[in-house]
């Protein structure tokens, strides 16, 4: 894939692989590396939509039928870095690198990558 004047690209923050860039989202971890989404202990996460309509839901690979499909952000791990997933604006969802400034706190943001917060993210998962 080459850069063009209307769609530049940028190169996954994880793995390297050149992607399209979006003004939306500039610098964006490709579907493999977030299909590499782990918390704090290593454990991998998978995410998807909670509805035709959207939403963010997430759960345990290893336990998928015990999901959290009321959080609007999940803080995890991907090659090593601390990252922000949520919701695609058209739906979907997208991984991007935590920057230098922390993330608010808030009922709606899972924080898996901090020992403090992690059991109370994965106290959110239901049947």
């Amino acid at each position: 894939m080459t850069s063009t004047p209307d769609r530049p690209s940028h190169h996954c923050p994880g793995c390297g692989v050149l992607l399209p860039s979006y003004p939306r989202y500039p610098w964006y971890f490709c579907h493999a590396c977030l299909a590499k989404a782990e918390d704090l202990d290593g454990r991998q996460l998978v995410f998807g939509n909670a509805s035709l309509s959207g939403g963010l839901t997430w759960a345990y690979a290893d336990d998928p039928a015990r999901r959290d499909d009321s959080a609007l952000r999940v803080i995890c791990m991907i090659a090593g870095r601390p990252v922000l997933v949520h919701e695609a604006r058209f739906g979907g969802v997208v991984a991007e690198p935590l920057s230098g400034s922390p993330v608010p706190p808030s009922p709606q943001t899972v924080n898996l990558v901090s020992r403090a917060w992690l059991q109370q993210g994965q106290s959110r998962l239901v049947d």
